[in-house]
């Protein structure tokens, strides 16, 4: 799994949400914390799974920045992450560390020393059961634990399962094929008089006829996935800033098409797999007695348009005290 995400994380993306959220997350899934991040004392240590690129410590120290607390915020992840702006770390009292190759089910902590265990949008990727098991075991007694999750009905999920359908379709590859077959029929083109000539050319031309027939059937089919999956403004790109590319630089971008939409499908499946519907989550529920933990909170997270989001846990670890003799 952590191969394609650190593609996508070495892309510069602070959210799970790609283009669709230029900076970090905002509304709801950034104020929903501020509660927990305000609850923490002195010399704190939080963990957050399934970081990226520190998106959630990066909320976490703005929403403290007018504090005086001091305390770090050790982010991990499975995939090669680095913090976004980590340029502007001197001067804060809150330290944030990222861990890439690292797995939730196995951290690098001592027991009984994190204050805070969060996540969002990561800690479902992982082995849900054994990730609880070792969340018990890193918090302190009384320490936090909070999580925002994929809800399988989500606005998020239904969108992206549009894009998966719609990339899973034999059209996707058709087009593909096609772009290579346009690109090794054009030759090398470093002239308006090879574009004329491209222009004239029967088997180029029938090849741009199917190429705009396999379009027009995923336009029609669903034009927003179409236009969400990238792979429109990938052809677009070939046909424009590529034209005048050489053959061979030609390829190579179609094979970085055809890299991009296998991952790109690679990532939506776990995601729709990693999501909870409500029978998941009563199992999860309860596991966290099991593990000792007590459930403080539970429920949906809308948009302001009353658009389901995501689900959002909060517990404690039990406390427990030594009998007196």
């Amino acid at each position: 799994m952590n191969n394609h995400w650190s593609e996508y994380w070495q892309q510069g993306h602070t959210t799970s949400f790609g283009e669709a959220i230029s900076g970090n997350y905002e509304g709801i899934l950034k104020s929903v914390w501020q509660p927990i991040f305000n609850g923490l004392n002195e010399d704190f240590l939080v963990v957050d799974v399934g970081t990226g690129n520190g998106s959630l410590p990066l909320l976490l120290r703005d929403g403290l920045l007018t504090s005086e607390l001091t305390g770090k915020v050790i982010g991990v992840d499975l995939a090669e992450v680095s913090l976004v702006n980590s340029e502007n770390q001197n001067g804060h009292k809150i330290d944030i560390a990222l861990m890439s190759n690292t797995r939730c089910e196995q951290l690098p902590l001592e027991s009984n020393s994190v204050d805070l265990y969060i996540s969002q949008f990561g800690f479902e990727y992982s082995n849900v059961e054994k990730s609880l098991e070792e969340a018990t075991r890193v918090l302190k007694d009384g320490g936090q634990f909070g999580i925002v999750f994929h809800h399988s009905r989500s606005m998020i999920l239904n969108r992206n399962r549009k894009i998966l359908t719609l990339i899973e379709k034999e059209e996707v590859n058709l087009l593909i094929n096609c772009l290579t077959k346009m690109a090794n029929a054009m030759g090398n083109i470093t002239s308006q008089k090879d574009v004329e000539r491209i222009k004239k050319d029967p088997k180029c031309e029938d090849i741009r006829a199917e190429i705009n027939h396999l379009i027009k059937l995923l336009v029609v089919f669903d034009e927003a996935a179409a236009q969400d999956s990238d792979l429109m403004r990938f052809v677009a790109e070939f046909f424009k800033a590529g034209l005048f590319w050489p053959v061979t630089k030609k390829l190579q971008f179609i094979e970085f098409i055809t890299i991009q939409m296998e991952t790109l499908r690679l990532r939506l499946t776990e995601l729709i797999n990693a999501s909870f519907d409500e029978s998941k989550l009563a199992i999860f529920v309860d596991k966290l007695y099991q593990n000792n933990m007590m459930l403080n909170e539970l429920k949906v997270l809308k948009s302001e348009q009353n658009e389901v989001l995501s689900w959002y846990l909060h517990a404690t670890k039990f406390i427990y005290q030594l009998e007196s003799r």
